[in-house]
């Protein structure tokens, strides 16, 4: 973001340990945030875990990871009353959030836990209170490929690996375990420090990538390619963690689409394979299996295509060079390509209600249903509360109410709402929940399975995973 344009005053560096990698069945346990002016100097610190919900099973690879026992499961703030916190927290006015590897996991985290607590989603890049959003792993992918003093690269069974307990514990940012989140929160501070002081002209051009609009400038100052029938496409290279080490983390690629509606560019990577070389009646499919996405104002970045930046394999901008021409002699596969992506329509599945942020969109825009939510904030006797849910008229809203209530003052509801949320419960141990894209919510069933395969090779455990993992199997077997 452009710092010289909006008044930002202060960092909020934030992580989460969570029961597993679905934002919308899975759940937050513990939370993390240090304050900060923009030059790194700490205002103030929350540390909080947050109790495990009755509807929540969690996973055992989450556990191992996060070394969280089942006792510690059951202790904390339950999870409205801690939401409440982090909203606060994550809201607070010229302020920009951030940690690392936040955009792509804590913040949907955050997104999912608001919206089924009835608090705005999007309050963490919020314009009102002037809040916005920022994230160290990528900026910390460029200063790998082009400050290599910056500090010590891990490598992990020789291959380099860029994950912060690798990057804390090669360079000494933070003391403490991995996967604490307080910890790795110091840690990335640190490593925010190293990063400004190495080259600060490229951590302000790299911050202002998050604001959309200077990301939009840059897409458009990139240069174009021009096909044999005269049309223009923009070339970069999309820089992404998923694109792997021996690519350098980066792809050449061609701009092929812009989805205005859903904030999205899509880009054809020409370093795959050999076009020319492909059967015809293949060819869209691979062109298709060859696109990938990104948000705009969302690093992965897009640099541009210069011998400064690209520093690919000679192998891979032989192959970029040989896709180029071809792809300049068949303009029809981009034109094609362009409005196969533009005109996707997506799947409507019959998906769970706490997964209903990005399909259904959040009510929270609605003026009516935001006033039911905020008058329900504001009820502070949990009867009363009852009663009001009771009278919502908003079926999406008064069932997520019901929810929230349920999971943390069961015993102030009503026998109506009881009923309501019993049976809710009793659907989560009969039915398969699944989210927007079909995954599925974690089951007794599926997490016993999951934990006796881990207990039966123990070679890559050591003493406290392993009775971390038989405790949960005893909690998972009395419920």
């Amino acid at each position: 973001m452009d710092l010289t344009k909006k008044p930002y005053k202060y960092y909020s560096f934030y992580d989460l340990e969570t029961s597993g990698m679905n934002p919308a069945f899975d759940q937050i346990l513990q939370f993390a945030a240090i304050r900060t002016d923009l030059n790194f100097n700490e205002i103030e610190r929350h540390e909080f875990k947050i109790k495990l919900r009755e509807d929540v099973i969690p996973h055992a690879g989450a556990l191992i990871v996060n070394r969280l026992d089942v006792s510690y499961l059951l202790e904390g703030t339950n999870e409205y009353e801690a939401t409440k916190k982090m909203h606060s927290i994550l809201s607070s006015e010229d302020t920009i959030n951030l940690g690392y590897n936040t955009i792509s996991f804590d913040d949907e985290f955050m997104r999912f836990t608001y919206d089924r607590n009835l608090l705005n989603p999007y309050s963490n890049q919020n314009n009102l209170s002037n809040c916005a959003r920022m994230d160290i792993m990528p900026i910390t992918i460029l200063y790998f490929l082009y400050e290599k003093n910056t500090m010590k690269w891990p490598t992990v069974n020789d291959k380099p690996s860029l994950r912060l307990e690798y990057l804390n514990s090669f360079n000494n940012l933070a003391q403490g375990m991995a996967h604490d989140a307080l910890v790795d929160v110091e840690a990335t501070i640190e490593l925010a420090k190293l990063l400004r002081k190495e080259n600060e002209e490229m951590w302000n051009y790299l911050c202002k990538g998050f604001d959309k609009n200077t990301d939009l400038q840059r897409l458009n100052n990139l240069e174009h390619i021009e096909l044999s029938d005269g049309s223009l496409y923009s070339k970069g290279l999309f820089i992404r963690n998923k694109f792997g080490y021996k690519n350098n983390c980066m792809s050449q690629c061609i701009k092929i689409a812009e989805d205005k509606k859903i904030n999205k560019t899509f880009w054809l990577r020409l370093d795959t394979k050999i076009f020319n070389s492909i059967n015809e009646k293949r060819i869209f499919s691979e062109l298709k299996k060859s696109t990938v996405s990104r948000k705009t104002g969302v690093p992965d970045f897009i640099l541009p295509m210069s011998e400064k930046y690209n520093v690919s394999s000679s192998k891979k901008k032989e192959l970029f060079y040989i896709n180029e021409n071809w792809i300049k002699s068949n303009p029809q596969y981009l034109h094609e390509l362009s409005e196969y992506f533009l005109s996707i329509e997506y799947e409507d599945r019959d998906f769970d209600l706490d997964a209903s942020l990005y399909p259904k969109g959040a009510f929270h825009f609605n003026v009516n249903k935001k006033k039911v939510c905020n008058d329900f904030h504001e009820i502070t006797d949990l009867e009363k509360k009852a009663n009001f849910v009771e009278n919502i008229q908003f079926d999406d809203v008064k069932a997520k109410a019901t929810r929230l209530l349920g999971r943390n003052y069961y015993n102030n509801l009503s026998s109506t709402l009881k009923k309501e949320f019993d049976m809710y419960i009793q659907s989560t141990k009969e039915d398969v929940h699944i989210d927007a894209s079909g995954k599925k919510r974690n089951t007794i069933e599926d997490a016993l399975n999951e934990t006796r395969s881990k207990l039966e090779d123990i070679s890559n455990l050591d003493n406290q995973q392993i009775e971390i993992l038989k405790s949960f199997e005893k909690y998972l077997l009395s419920k």
